[in-house]
């Protein structure tokens, strides 16, 4: 049984689920990748029980090819990336336990495990809801929220992005407990009531690299233990996070009666500048608004300070909030407006921060004690 396939085919292919594949794993058939005939073509499968990712690969000759095989996926993929550029590669399956990969005079010998073994995720589930979403819109949701996923959160529902169906409208939300991010797009009249699912952090992160490449139509179904995104050429398959995701809407503050507009591109320059001197550990910055201004200052424990003045448009009381200075930079680096609107009550009280004149996302940033 022999597969012809070039090294840029396999890597292209590789490199869409190799983000699964570990080189340590406690059942040794999840180092390995699956290379199995679908009713796409020929893909390749790696799971870490978590998530299961699969790309379609395109092979030059595979006519011999009957089962389905396992490889070493980090050590095919090295391999591989250590081909020169236009090589062909030739791979063979000597008996049950051995591969051989050939490319002109280079020959490796890799172990195989039973392909019955390898473990597959089963979604067809019950209440499943299915629906069709641009590739554009899916990754404009998780740019938008996922950085304010938790990490390693004692409250595991925090530990992922929240997706969820409602007036005409999917969203995102995430939060860690001290800032928040939502995002929703247009479901083009598409009946999507009942969608409700927390993807882990994980399942985010591989999903969104799936996502790269060309703009198209990709397939969405959302069961009660799994979320499934699939296109013309790969498919990712996450569990879901079993939990209730607090009420986000409580966080979002109603009652703000300050209203303050600043460039986002400069408001995000200042910050940095200023954030050089800041507490390493806390990363403290003061915001004083004031007069159509804006100052930036943070000091730390050397009695080291810096201070910037940015324009603004605010006409109210003087304010000081101080706040996480990488919360805020996150927030303006995913605003795409050329204006940033900060919505605040007093220097207690979180501040709302979304893009001028998009009502399509919002950003919730505690208030931090300096």
């Amino acid at each position: 049984m022999k597969i012809i396939i070039t090294k840029e085919n396999l890597i292209k292919a590789l490199q869409k689920i190799i983000g699964v594949v570990e080189k340590r794993q406690s059942m040794p058939i999840l180092s390995h990748i699956l290379f199995r005939k679908s009713d796409k073509g020929y893909e390749v499968v790696a799971s870490d029980l978590e998530v299961q990712l699969s790309s379609v690969i395109e092979v030059n000759d595979a006519q011999d090819f009957t089962g389905d095989i396992t490889i070493p996926g980090r050590k095919l993929f090295d391999i591989g990336k250590g081909l020169s550029d236009e090589s062909l590669i030739e791979i063979d399956k000597i008996d049950e336990a051995k591969i051989q990969i050939k490319s002109k005079k280079s020959k490796f010998i890799l172990s195989a495990l039973d392909a019955n073994t390898f473990p597959m995720m089963e979604t067809l589930e019950e209440g499943s809801i299915s629906f069709s979403m641009k590739t554009s819109e899916l990754k404009e949701i998780i740019g938008k929220t996922s950085f304010a996923m938790a990490q390693q959160d004692v409250r595991y529902y925090l530990n992922g992005l929240y997706l969820f169906a409602s007036n005409n409208e999917i969203s995102g939300v995430a939060t860690d407990g001290h800032r928040l991010a939502k995002a929703g797009i247009s479901t083009q009249g598409q009946e999507l009531e009942g969608v409700s699912a927390i993807v882990p952090r994980k399942g985010v992160i591989e999903i969104d690299k799936q996502l790269d490449g060309e703009e198209e139509e990709i397939n969405v179904i959302v069961s009660k233990n799994h979320l499934k995104v699939s296109n013309k050429k790969t498919m990712a398959i996450s569990k879901l996070i079993d939990g209730t995701f607090p009420d986000y809407e409580k966080v979002i503050p109603a009652d703000v009666d300050k209203k303050v507009i600043v460039d986002s591109k400069l408001f995000k320059e200042a910050l940095i500048r200023v954030s050089i001197l800041s507490n390493d550990r806390f990363r403290g910055v003061r915001l004083n608004f004031e007069n159509n201004e804006i100052k930036v200052s943070a000091n730390n424990p050397e009695k080291e300070e810096a201070s910037d003045d940015i324009k603004s448009t605010y006409e109210g009381d003087a304010i000081e909030v101080g706040f996480n200075v990488n919360y805020l930079i996150d927030v303006l680096s995913v605003i795409k407006t050329k204006n940033v609107q900060i919505l605040l009550k007093d220097a207690n009280s979180s501040a709302l921060l979304a893009p001028e004149n998009d009502v399509s996302s919002s950003y919730v940033v505690m208030p931090l004690r300096l």
